[in-house]
């Protein structure tokens, strides 16, 4: 996995973590709300990065499976 791929799992991670401190408005039990929330942010971004990353691997397969089926028609003209 690349450099670029990690902003896959990070973007999300920030954006629900920032979004779930906002939302924590109570100071009954601030340390557990606290650690909810960044469990929820790192499922959520591992969640995003690893659709991300499998919707990439699958149109690189299905790009190569584009090309063999391509070429192996061009040689099965060409042989007649």
């Amino acid at each position: 996995m690349g450099e670029h791929e990690i902003r896959y799992f990070v973007i999300p991670m920030i954006v629900v973590f920032i979004l779930g401190i906002a939302t924590i408005s109570g100071p009954t039990f601030p340390v557990f709300e606290f650690m909810i929330v960044g469990l929820i942010a790192v499922l959520i971004g591992t969640i995003c990065g690893w659709l991300a990353v499998g919707i990439k691997l699958l149109v690189k397969l299905l790009q190569t499976w584009k090309e063999h089926r391509a070429v192996k028609k061009v040689i099965v003209i060409s042989k007649r």
